[in-house]
């Protein structure tokens, strides 16, 4: 049986590159020290260290992906009835067994470089920042832990031994845990790199630890501990992210993670990301999955299948997520997919977009590979960053923090608003914006027939209301000859009345038609079946074909054109006027918005005793309003009192004795 504590998998696996930090060339062995005689194999060993951060058991797979099941997502895949993803496991179950053993690798990796810190003859300015990192790390790992397994052992020397009695280490209090996670990060603290130094977003730097010191406690000040503390500590440590002057948001949702899909750093916002690189080709195993399993499903093999990236579209929004979205916030469409792939032809491929009644088919589209450039695309590796702290989620720790200790002052309300401003693509320092805004097309149930499939996605045209910049597209099915759904790309801004609504292209005179070409005049659609250029007499034959002596380029009768009219909705962006507890609802509410599928919303709901009720309650939800998605709700109506905590793994139990079972396992 596997000893998951002590399983010290040294470098010899997979150290590959990384981008700029992990370009490290694997080695042989960790444990003599002549390994760390210098600072670049201090720094191979630090690569080490966050190495099993990128694995597919943590970040790289699992912690992207099936770890974000909870009131924002549920698992796309009707047949799938046992598993984590519908909490229907045990004690033996692979994934949680894999996270136990990375992290505990990880812990023995940084335990080995701290034991040795001091071996190389090197500038101590230059070791520090290793120290720091290698400390903070061990803290992280350890976090994970205690906050997804409770008590755990706690181990913070380097293992001596395999022996078998040196495996028997009962699991320490999570309480005393935490107080090691604190030591380990707040040490850190004074010994990292300003990010500005670094540059880049793969290292851990002063204000990562700074704001992860403020997760940290926030889980501390909720549940299971209680410790109330710990909201001032969180709200310190927040503030002195932002005081740093290091920081700020990104003026674009939609680009912070295009940036991140393309190697761009943005260390602004984007405070810490595991990297990722390559499509595998290379044998390094530096790549995750992100966007492959969960992303927008694409499974069409075919070339145009291959240039849009496979992916398995594990993950599905609920209704619960997508109602919080208020009508003009901009995160909605990025982070839940308004369409899916049409890959018929061989030579493009176009958006299947869907009706406002279909949120239950919208895939998780925060990460897309759709987004990045890489050619050649493998199928189930991704080379996609994935941001562990960014600093929207320190602004919203801080207001949270604020909110507990002196209700909803100038200062929360400043935090949580600069959020909300940018998401209705505003400047996080515009005051008392609000939008009015083009909401959602509805197409007439009259009409709508002939349209030519491989037309694909046809253009809207918004005019009127008094607004600007709403833009429309719509989707033509390519069998059925109809206009199936128009989708809103852009609300826009500043509409006083309901804007007029026009689906497709409108005749005119002058214009070199080429054949294929769909136009209407009136009510009726054409099709040129001869090109030429347009006459002055525009086509009204409501069947068979115009003569070209008429009406120039010939157009025959295709249906009746597709009409739709828009509603308008206006949403006040700056929250205002709230008192302690629906101040404290905002923040949960706009971090489901904000920080979706960041592997953040499960330890939320957990420290804010809310987990176990929320989920068997979107569980309800989805069986009841998810109609072909209604199998969908079974991970929500599993979850049970026990599922707050993972079981310990039992090839942990089965080894080591000491080690006993969670509650309810």
């Amino acid at each position: 049986m596997k000893k998951l504590l002590f399983s010290i998998i040294i470098l010899s696996l997979g150290l590959g590159s990384c981008k700029k930090f992990l370009d490290t060339v694997p080695t042989d062995s960790l444990v003599q020290k002549d390994y760390y005689d210098s600072e670049a194999k201090l720094i191979n060993a630090l690569a080490g260290v966050y190495y099993p951060l990128s694995l597919g058991s943590m970040y790289g797979d699992f912690l992207n992906c099936t770890y974000n099941i909870s009131d924002e997502a549920f698992y796309q895949r009707s047949a799938q009835t046992i598993g984590v993803m519908v909490y229907n496991f045990d004690y033996a179950d692979n994934t949680i067994a894999n996270l136990w053993q990375q992290c505990y690798v990880g812990i023995e990796r940084a335990n080995l470089l701290i034991a040795n810190i001091n071996v190389a003859q090197m500038d101590e300015e230059k070791r520090k920042p290793i120290l720091g990192e290698a400390l903070f790390i061990r803290g992280y790992y350890y976090f994970l832990l205690a906050s997804n397994f409770g008590d755990v052992p706690l181990k913070i020397e380097a293992t001596k031994s395999p022996a078998a009695e040196d495996v028997q280490i009962s699991r320490t209090p999570v309480r005393a845990v935490y107080a090691q996670i604190l030591s380990d990060m707040e040490k850190a603290e004074g010994l990292t790199s300003k990010i500005t130094d670094l540059g880049f977003s793969g290292r851990v730097s002063k204000t990562v630890v700074q704001g992860i010191l403020a997760r940290v406690c926030l889980t501390m000040a909720g549940e299971p501990l209680k410790d109330e503390t710990k909201y001032k500590d969180a709200r310190a440590w927040a503030l002195k992210v932002m005081e740093s002057g290091d920081h700020s948001l990104n003026s674009s949702y939609k680009q912070l993670f295009i940036n991140m899909h393309n190697d761009a750093y943005d260390i602004k916002e984007s405070m810490w990301e595991v990297e990722f690189k390559g499509n595998g080709a290379d044998g390094l195993g530096s790549t995750g999955r992100l966007g492959n399993t969960g992303g927008i499903q694409m499974q069409a093999t075919t070339a145009i299948g291959n240039k849009i990236g496979y992916s398995y579209g594990f993950l599905h929004t609920t209704a619960r997520l997508f109602n919080l979205f208020q009508p003009g916030d901009l995160r909605r469409d990025w982070n839940l997919a308004p369409f899916g792939y049409n890959t018929s032809y061989t030579d493009r491929y176009y958006y299947n977009y869907y009706t406002p009644a279909q949120i239950y088919n919208r895939d998780a589209g925060k990460f897309r590979r759709e987004a990045y450039v890489l050619d050649n695309k493998n199928q189930n590796t991704t080379p996609i960053n994935y941001p562990l702290l960014r600093y929207a989620d320190v602004l919203l720790m801080f207001a949270e923090a604020e909110n507990h200790i002196n209700g909803p002052t100038t200062l929360a309300y400043d935090a949580i608003n600069q959020v909300r401003r940018r998401a209705y693509g505003f400047s996080p320092t515009t005051v008392g914006a609000s939008v009015s805004v083009v909401n959602t097309i509805n197409l007439a149930s009259a009409g709508n027939t002939g349209y030519i499939g491989s037309l694909n996605n046809i253009p809207v045209t918004i005019t009127g209301g008094g607004g600007t910049g709403a833009t429309a597209q719509a989707t033509v099915h390519n069998t059925s000859g109809k206009v199936t759904a128009v989708a809103v790309l852009n609300p826009g801004n500043g509409y006083t009345s309901l804007p007029t609504i026009t689906i497709g292209t409108g005749w005119a005179t002058g214009v070199n038609y080429a054949v294929n070409t769909q136009v209407f005049n009136g009510n009726n659609l054409y099709t040129v079946t001869t090109a030429g250029i347009s006459t002055a007499t525009g086509p009204t034959n409501a069947t068979g074909a115009s003569s070209a002596s008429v009406t120039g380029a010939v157009f025959t009768y295709a249906g009746v054109r597709a009409t739709a009219t828009a509603t308008r909705a206006t949403s006040v962006v700056d929250l205002s006027g709230l008192t302690p507890i629906s101040f404290q609802l905002a923040i949960e509410n706009e971090r489901s918005m904000e920080l979706c599928f960041e592997s953040l919303r499960r330890p939320d709901l957990i420290r804010w005793g809310k987990f176990v009720s929320t989920m068997n309650a979107v569980g309800t939800e989805i069986r009841e309003n998810g109609a072909s998605f209604s199998y969908g709700g079974l991970g929500g109506s599993n979850v049970q009192p026990k599922h707050v905590l993972f079981p310990i793994p039992s090839a942990e139990t089965t080894v080591n004795k000491a080690a006993v079972q969670n509650p309810g396992w």
